[in-house]
């Protein structure tokens, strides 16, 4: 069994959002410099989370197979906290962004590495800090991964 994770981070990073720059595994920053901002990158804290691995048939030496679901954790970051206003004053275009997003995960048919992704949900929009603590005008937006194995 090899989990295709990195696969589905790859094929996520390669999505096109307009205005938003989106990260793979390997890319996520040390800290985020808020002229790149809006920034969508894994969650280094919990990122794999609710991990299932569901047999579908038996075998020897590996040969079963395997439902695999998992959720993954990203980071959205829209503006420095204190760059230019309080959380109201970006709070449209922080939404317009969050919305492109979604519609762009839930409407591609090209992310390779499993056989579903779906949008699982979202923590609510608050300050949040990316790796290095920097506090950030945000959320996190969870996604639902299956693959078969």
């Amino acid at each position: 069994m090899t989990l295709s994770i990195s696969t589905v981070t790859n094929s996520i990073a390669a999505i096109s959002v307009s205005g938003v720059t989106i990260k793979d595994l390997d890319e996520i920053p040390n800290q985020v410099d808020p002229s790149a901002c809006p920034i969508l990158y894994p969650e280094p804290m919990n990122f794999i989370t609710n991990l299932a691995v569901t047999p579908m048939s038996y075998g020897t030496a590996g040969s079963g197979y395997f439902d695999v679901d998992y959720d993954m954790t990203y980071a959205f970051l829209y503006a420095k906290v204190g760059s230019g206003g309080a959380l109201l004053d970006h709070y449209a275009g922080f939404v317009d962004k969050v919305c492109l997003i979604l519609d762009a995960i839930l409407l591609n048919d090209n992310v390779t590495g499993c056989v579903d992704l779906s949008f699982q949900g979202s923590a609510n929009f608050v300050a949040i800090p990316d790796p290095a603590g920097n506090i950030f005008h945000g959320c996190h937006l969870i996604f639902h991964a299956k693959e078969f194995e």
